[in-house]
């Protein structure tokens, strides 16, 4: 019963993505800005949660690299939401995030999102502490 619940708790629904430009627009606007070595996040407080990636061809020309990119992204903040007071966030991958595993990424925006007051800090430091593992379903 318990693994249902956790289930469903830390799915990801439609209206958790961010789609309209005006949401991505609005959240550069009047959010703050947390840059680490891997990823850059803009957090908004906002009545409406949720989130979006932008991953373009800057980061790579290939696809493969953009679409790994993303997905640990989305996963990281897949875990992070049921902690995350209501805000809205962009996530931007940097180049150094080609290397990481999923627990490196989950870490590192555990740690910037801390920075801004987006969740606890003792929920970041119990993050950081799966860096090291090879926790997390998405494997390069």
């Amino acid at each position: 019963m318990q693994r249902e619940d956790r289930g469903r708790r830390l799915s990801l629904k439609k209206s958790d993505k961010l789609v309209r430009k005006s949401q991505f627009d609005q959240v550069r606007r009047d959010g703050r800005k947390s840059a680490g070595p891997g990823l850059v996040a803009v957090a908004a407080p906002c009545d409406e949660p949720g989130c979006g990636v932008i991953c373009s061809r800057k980061f790579s020309l290939l696809a493969v690299e953009r679409n790994r990119a993303r997905r640990l992204l989305w996963e990281s903040f897949r875990h992070l939401k049921p902690h995350l007071l209501p805000c809205r966030l962009v996530l931007i991958p940097r180049q150094k995030l080609k290397k990481y595993k999923m627990g490196d990424v989950l870490a590192e925006l555990a740690d910037l999102l801390a920075q801004q007051g987006v969740i606890p800090a003792d929920v970041a430091d119990s993050f950081r502490g799966r860096s090291s593992d090879a926790s997390g379903s998405i494997r390069s």
